[in-house]
């Protein structure tokens, strides 16, 4: 398996600061550089207003952490994918899975 993780990746947590009037501006911080292996799982495409939205979900294997959760991002290159959900075996497992959408 760990020859598949063959593509470098960086992990992003969203983070809040105070905009002084009562607000708050969010902003990306990377936290970690990650090898992944990236796999295209489904796509769909969708009639919204009258324009067409394509979603593809993508499987994102990595070695196991402890600080992944939904809602986080990961960018490959210059593709960012956000986190939907962290299929996570426990501290004991080798690797952890992140179900992802590709944003466009």
């Amino acid at each position: 398996m760990i020859a598949l993780l063959n593509q470098r990746a960086t992990l992003f947590a969203r983070t809040l600061a105070p905009d002084g009037a009562g607000g708050f501006d969010e902003s990306w911080s990377s936290f970690a550089h990650v090898w992944i292996a990236l796999a295209p799982v489904s796509a769909t495409d969708t009639l919204n207003a009258g324009h067409l939205e394509s979603r593809v979900r993508h499987k994102i294997t990595l070695r196991w952490r402890s600080d992944l959760a939904a809602g986080q991002r990961v960018q490959v290159g210059a593709r960012i994918f956000r986190v939907h959900a962290v299929l996570d075996e426990g501290p004991r497992a080798r690797f952890i899975i992140l179900q992802c959408e590709e944003l466009p």
